[in-house]
């Protein structure tokens, strides 16, 4: 039989469409609501629920409600992770003798295996999950959707926009089709990146680590009157300076061996674009200097949780500024001299 002539397969009585993959969550839940639309003939036959206000009842109400037409109701739940136990439970007992006339579709993560609703679903229907790629996975990802839209972007470029936008599928997506406005087809820069891309909260806070360990003290102060005016807390830009901190002590410390600071900055978790980054910071400072900004700050966490009478942010900005004094020009001498 000819793929043009193949039955389609029927559906089923319950689908759970989960995991980490947003895009390719959605796209299930399109192809779910089409083929409903096709069967029936009309879209009457979508109920959609969140689970943050609706409890179990009212969507089991109607998914026993009769359809319009020939084909069955489709019910759909979102943010089904909401719900609490017991309507989890309803859901998994109306499972066990569903009525032929309905689809349930539940929709949302954070629901286990071992859960009574997850393993209804398995049996009388069927668990779609779909978590989003990580790591060099997502560098690759985000090159296949820049190729699509017909951008060139390399390894380096793709992970500095992963870096700038964060991990967020959509966010990357929404990214890609700007620069793709802007740009039209071609090779895109990390220039145009940094130039023309969003950044995500965690890349600003970023953005005044770099400039703190590139000895960049105008980038510094600018990036730390934005993030304090934007809302973020100082105890919270104190916490990413000082991990920052830590991990060039380190970095610099493997140089200062004569080991490569790149290895050094992976072996710390880092990927490679950090990396690279953490590398070419640490030789603006000298393992000595590191030590003597390991102690201002070790000073500074007592005074930022309230052991003097002075305001959490003029407490960071002195502290911050008695590291960047300490900040080699860009010229300096290679770690560990």
């Amino acid at each position: 039989m000819s793929p043009k002539t193949r039955k389609k397969e029927p559906l089923k009585p319950a689908y759970l469409i989960t995991g980490s993959d947003d895009s390719k969550v959605e796209k299930a839940v399109r192809r779910l609501k089409r083929r409903v639309i096709a069967d029936s003939g009309t879209d009457l036959n979508i109920d959609v629920f969140d689970a943050r206000e609706h409890k179990a009842p009212e969507v089991l109400q109607a998914a026993g409600t009769l359809p319009f037409g020939a084909g069955p109701r489709l019910v759909l739940v979102i943010e089904a992770s909401a719900w609490s136990k017991a309507d989890k439970d309803a859901v998994a007992t109306f499972l066990v003798d569903t009525p032929a006339t309905s689809v349930l579709a539940i929709i949302g993560s954070g629901i286990k295996k071992n859960e009574a609703l997850f393993k209804a679903v398995a049996a009388a229907g069927e668990v779609l999950a779909y978590e989003a790629p990580r790591g060099s996975g997502l560098t690759r990802w985000t090159r296949e959707q820049a190729g699509r839209l017909g951008l060139k972007l390399g390894t380096a470029e793709a992970q500095r926009l992963v870096f700038q936008a964060g991990s967020d599928q959509r966010s990357i997506l929404s990214e890609l089709e700007k620069l793709s406005a802007r740009l039209g087809p071609g090779p895109v820069r990390i220039d145009d990146i940094e130039n023309l891309c969003w950044s995500s909260p965690e890349t600003k806070i970023w953005d005044l680590t770099d400039a703190l360990g590139a000895g960049d003290r105008g980038a510094v102060f600018r990036g730390l009157e934005a993030l304090l005016g934007g809302g973020m807390a100082p105890v919270a830009i104190f916490a990413s300076i000082a991990r920052h901190v830590r991990n060039l002590t380190q970095v610099a410390e493997a140089a200062a061996r004569e080991e490569d600071p790149v290895q050094a900055a992976l072996a710390l978790g880092q990927k490679p674009y950090p990396a690279r980054k953490l590398a070419q910071q640490c030789r603006n400072f000298s393992t000595g200097q590191l030590r003597q900004v390991v102690r201002i700050l070790v000073e500074a966490d007592a005074d930022l949780k309230g052991g003097k009478d002075i305001r959490p942010d003029l407490a960071l900005e002195s502290t911050v500024a008695r590291i960047m004094d300490l900040a080699a020009p860009p010229a300096a001498s290679a770690p560990g001299r």
